[in-house]
């Protein structure tokens, strides 16, 4: 089985990409694992880095100036696979430690799927801080919760999982027409386990471990106030599109906790009060007043 990979900066010097770094390391230790694989190098950044590069396996640089988000990398990735005929896409972002062994146990793990045409996203084990984040059940209002540790292998329940190691099929992909480009940034991956739910697709949980940055974790080490913005606008947008008023009434409860949680911790005030004035937004709102 083939694997194309699309790995996506923003601000960060390619040298110090953690995820590039941990699949160089890979090569330098089993070089036979990526001889089915293509790295697409996607750099939302501003300026141009192919003269720093010294990649060993086969890859592809583009620069994208303009940051066009996520979800345009991924499409053009994804037609960079269906052009050559690989199977399976993996994405990445910059801020994952991989193990060595990551590719090799990945196509291990979609070789051992092949004959199962239902499997249509294969994930890690993804973990902050000794905390395992992803996958996790999707539970009523949005609700998120981690599986358990020693899970592997199908999931019969309804799952999230972070977009960062995650592979897709490339044939399930090219059927819903790509990536939704209105998720440019964030909620796409919410978005893309949902379609597989809905398309009545599971997701296959490997024993792989990862370690990773993960923004909404730790707010004042990789957060910003612009950034916090753009989360709360587009899961607004798709808990109206794809959840159930009452989903949706659960959701606003959430975010009134989150606020007061925000409140409570003093460095984080600030995220109270953009909680809030995006609430406000919500409430006055012509959709709500009509829905209550």
């Amino acid at each position: 089985m083939k694997i194309i990979a699309v790995l996506v900066l923003y601000n960060c010097d390619v040298n110090e990409a953690k995820t590039l770094s941990s699949l160089i390391q890979g090569y330098n230790q089993d070089p036979g694992a990526f001889k089915n694989f293509k790295l697409i190098l996607y750099d939302n950044g501003s300026s141009d880095q192919i003269t720093a590069l010294n990649i060993p396996f086969e890859y592809k640089y583009i620069l994208d100036s303009s940051n066009s988000g996520l979800a345009i990398a991924y499409n053009y990735a994804l037609n960079e696979g269906v052009k050559s005929g690989y199977d399976w896409l993996l994405l990445l972002d910059q801020d994952s430690s991989l193990p060595m062994n990551f590719i090799a146990d990945l196509s291990c793990n979609v070789n051992e799927i092949k004959e199962d045409p239902a499997v249509m996203a294969v994930v890690p084990k993804m973990y902050y801080n000794n905390f395992l984040f992803s996958p996790s059940r999707v539970l009523f209002g949005g609700v998120h919760r981690p599986i358990d540790s020693n899970h592997k292998g199908i999931c019969e329940f309804d799952v999230f999982a972070i977009g960062s190691a995650s592979a897709v099929r490339i044939t399930f992909l090219e059927k819903i027409g790509g990536f939704n480009e209105i998720f440019w940034l964030d909620c796409l991956d919410r978005w893309l386990y949902l379609t597989i739910r809905n398309s009545g697709g599971v997701v296959f949980v490997t024993d792989l471990v990862i370690e990773h940055d993960l923004s909404v974790l730790d707010y004042n080490l990789f957060l910003n106030e612009k950034r916090y913005q753009n989360i709360l606008k587009y899961e607004t947008l798709f808990m109206k599109l794809y959840k159930s008023k009452p989903e949706n009434y659960v959701y606003y409860l959430r975010l009134i906790k989150r606020s007061l949680t925000f409140y409570m911790n003093k460095k984080n005030r600030k995220y109270s009060t953009l909680t809030l004035s995006h609430l406000k937004k919500i409430y006055n709102s012509p959709n709500f007043r009509t829905a209550s």
